[in-house]
């Protein structure tokens, strides 16, 4: 029987502004998504009845790839399903892009297998009903992106190596747009995640992971240290090998590291 599998990478916003508030209830924003090289593996295999395996079981339930597939039958008018397997490395609720590369990759998979072109697809239907990030992976390349996310302005990667920190513990995406310290940029600043800051003052849990890495790197990782999205995740950029080993000495089961480069990194 055939066998498909398919790499869905993760991604890190070198920086993100939120600019306004839409009628609709999005926001709009303007950020930059590098994608690297640390990657999900999805295994579809043709069959008679859907059925979806994750080695994560917090994630069987309610999975976006599933959802993915069910909106794709329903827009293309196709019944077919699928026995799906999800190996997965990239850390969910962390701002990495896990659910929404998962599921820009089974869009990319379903369009592959039905012959249908990806750029049919309605990007920004997509964005409401499968997430805001999903279209910029549709891409499959780094850029600029705007809107909600969805419109990819100019393709950029700045071929960087990264130190990804990421703690044990989730961060909701839906509970940053709507805390009472987030503040709309007026102007673009691409050294600036708008959520850093309404995060701080949000999470206790990520004040005190925060202070942690401040306390162990001193000054020079204050101001160093940069948030991956709307997440839980840090990173450096091109860090120094002193700062890898010096996190790999001090992680006391508190969070994962990951060094990673851009996928158009040469």
């Amino acid at each position: 029987m055939d066998s498909f599998t398919h790499k869905s990478p993760a991604k890190i916003n070198t920086f993100l502004n939120v600019l306004s508030k839409r009628n609709d209830g999005y926001h709009n924003i303007y950020t930059h998504f590098e994608l690297i090289d640390i990657f999900d593996e999805i295994n579809f295999v043709p069959s008679v009845k859907n059925s979806f395996f994750c080695d994560d079981p917090n994630l069987i339930k309610n999975n976006i790839i599933e959802k993915t597939c069910s909106w794709f039958n329903e827009v293309f008018n196709k019944k077919q399903v699928f026995n799906i397997n999800l190996k997965k490395n990239i850390p969910y609720g962390s701002g990495l892009g896990s659910g929404s590369s998962n599921s820009a990759s089974t869009l990319i998979f379903l369009c592959m297998f039905h012959g249908e072109k990806i750029k049919n697809l309605d990007k920004t239907e997509i964005s409401k009903k499968l997430g805001a990030d999903v279209p910029i992976f549709l891409e499959q390349k780094s850029g600029f992106a705007s809107g909600v996310g969805e419109v990819f302005e100019k393709e950029h990667s700045f071929k960087s190596e990264y130190l990804i920190i990421s703690p044990n513990f989730n961060i909701s995406t839906k509970d940053l747009y709507n805390s009472k310290f987030l503040q709309t940029n007026r102007h673009p600043d691409k050294k600036t995640n708008s959520f850093f800051e309404p995060l701080k003052s949000e999470s206790n849990e990520f004040k005190a992971f925060y202070d942690y890495l401040i306390d162990i790197g001193s000054e020079r990782f204050r101001d160093k240290l940069k948030l991956t999205g709307t997440g839980s995740s840090v990173f450096l950029e091109n860090p120094l090998k002193d700062d890898i080993e010096l996190l790999k000495r001090n992680t006391k089961k508190k969070f994962r590291i990951f060094v990673a480069k851009s996928l158009e990194y040469n």
